[in-house]
């Protein structure tokens, strides 16, 4: 599993109810990066998790935390921190 950084483009709406001008000044999505290992991929998203357990504890199941899919279609670059010998679960 790497360990990246993904910037990636997301939809986001405003805070309530707004005069339809300001609406449209902020027309856009939303830039967003995220920092996590690469626990899966697909074709269609690319899956991370910010924290791993377990390691380093032997027979312990190896567990992750904050998982996020990302479209791979949203995905502006991706940086990898740090090569693993592990690979991730690829799906179809």
């Amino acid at each position: 599993m790497d360990l990246v950084v993904v910037e990636w483009m997301d939809a986001h709406s405003g805070k309530g109810w707004q005069d339809l001008h300001e609406i449209q000044e902020h027309i856009g999505p939303l830039y967003c990066r995220s920092v996590g290992w690469v626990v899966a991929k697909t074709p269609k998203y690319l899956m991370i998790v910010p924290h791993l357990s377990g390691e380093r504890n032997g027979n312990v199941t190896v567990c992750g935390s904050g998982d996020l899919a990302i479209p791979i279609s949203t995905i502006v670059k991706k940086t990898v921190l740090r090569k693993s010998k592990r690979k991730p679960m690829e799906s179809s």
